[in-house]
Formats: structure tokens, sequence, C-alpha cells
């Protein structure tokens, strides 16, 4: 069964530092759970989809 992964361009704000990002995922909240993975001290994390791809 094929998957579609968005691309997600993802903000971190820590202490007024943006850090932005790309990653594949389904969707806006795996990105934003997959950030806070990354930068658990995050103070704000939003998501913008790019893209869309199927794999399969």
């Amino acid at each position: 069964m094929a998957r579609t992964l968005r691309t997600y361009q993802v903000t971190v704000l820590d202490g007024g530092k943006h850090t932005r990002f790309t990653t594949q995922q389904r969707n806006g909240a795996a990105a934003a759970t997959y950030a806070l993975s990354i930068y658990p001290w995050a103070r704000s994390v939003s998501t913008k989809p790019l893209s869309t791809h199927r794999a399969g």
C-alpha cells in the first residue's frame, strides 16, 4: 500500500532564536512531534506544508 508523505517546513522558536528545517512526514502533527523530539526545549513549533510525495 502506498503511503503519502508531505514535505513540511518546520520552524522552532527557542528564546528568540528561530531554527528552520524541512522534513517529510504524514501530517503536520507528525512533523511537529518530530521537531519536539529533536528540540525538546522549544517554546513553539510551527509547520507549513510544502509539497506531497507518494511513497510506494
